[in-house]
């Protein structure tokens, strides 16, 4: 389940903080993003378990684990089990970063949850609010959220860092590139010739800082534009959505997907 908020331009100076996205039991897929995102995010693992890359340092995230990843800070995170179940939530406001200097939390990272009593209900009253019909129900948002926030203050203990993660300059070299140009035609050997390698070299080397290949990079990067297309543009036929993101054949596309997601495009537009 996810939901996503929207504010209009004169409420970003109303509301101290602003929850912009909520979701809840999501069955979580690899996700890459260089550059980071524009909002700050908590992660509680459900279900299963992950890795979490960030600011050169990998953790393990398990059941009754979360992490935090800030804004505009670079990160990945991938599930290590047949299924990682996450909610997710996902704000901005001008006080953010008081608070989190009160919660002590002063970059992204994992943490565990001592009992975890009070977030499943932050978590439902999310939803409630939401339905309300209430001209105050940003308002009710922002309340919510700080009282999530704030009782964090006496659920979170800091998680132990299991392994650097340093990539190499080529690496990422490689990695910008596909993330900029995702929706060309993009081949391995291309991709050697720019850095000045060899494809064997390449490949060997990209696996051995990544654990996946780099034809998997290519379509996990070109399904998570598609995922956020397909919701942004729901009038835009999936055909074309594939096309956009770099993919030259739609049924391709449509089983890489459920086989990512474990539902078809339409089905993951229709959630």
């Amino acid at each position: 389940m996810f939901i996503s908020f929207n504010y209009k331009k004169n409420e970003y100076d109303k509301y101290p903080l602003m929850l912009t996205l909520l979701g809840k039991n999501h069955i979580q897929e690899p996700v890459y993003r260089i550059r980071g995102i524009t909002m700050h995010q908590i992660f509680i693992c459900k279900e299963g378990k992950g890795e979490l890359i960030v600011e050169n340092k990998k953790y393990l995230i398990n059941k009754n684990q979360c992490f935090v990843i800030l804004k505009g800070v670079p990160h990945e995170y991938r599930s290590l089990s047949e299924k990682w179940v996450l909610d997710i939530v996902g704000f901005n406001g001008s006080i953010v970063p008081q608070i989190f200097k009160s919660l002590k939390i002063d970059h992204s990272g994992a943490y565990f949850l001592k009992k975890n009593k009070y977030i499943n209900k932050h978590i439902n009253n999310f939803i409630k609010i939401d339905k309300l019909e209430d001209q105050r129900k940003n308002m009710l948002l922002s309340q919510e959220l700080y009282c999530f926030l704030t009782d964090l203050y006496f659920e979170l203990g800091q998680a132990t860092i299991m392994a650097a993660a340093n990539k190499n300059a080529i690496i990422n070299d490689v990695i910008n590139y596909i993330e900029t140009h995702y929706m060309e035609d993009i081949s391995v050997e291309f991709l050697a010739e720019k850095v000045s390698r060899t494809p064997e070299h390449l490949c060997s080397i990209f696996k051995k800082n990544t654990e996946m290949t780099i034809v998997k990079y290519i379509n996990t990067v070109r399904l998570l534009h598609a995922s956020i297309l397909l919701v942004q543009e729901p009038s835009v036929p999936i055909k074309e959505i594939a096309l956009r993101c770099g993919f030259r054949s739609a049924s391709y596309f449509g089983a890489l997907f459920v086989k990512n997601y474990h539902m078809t495009p339409n089905q993951y537009r229709m959630m």
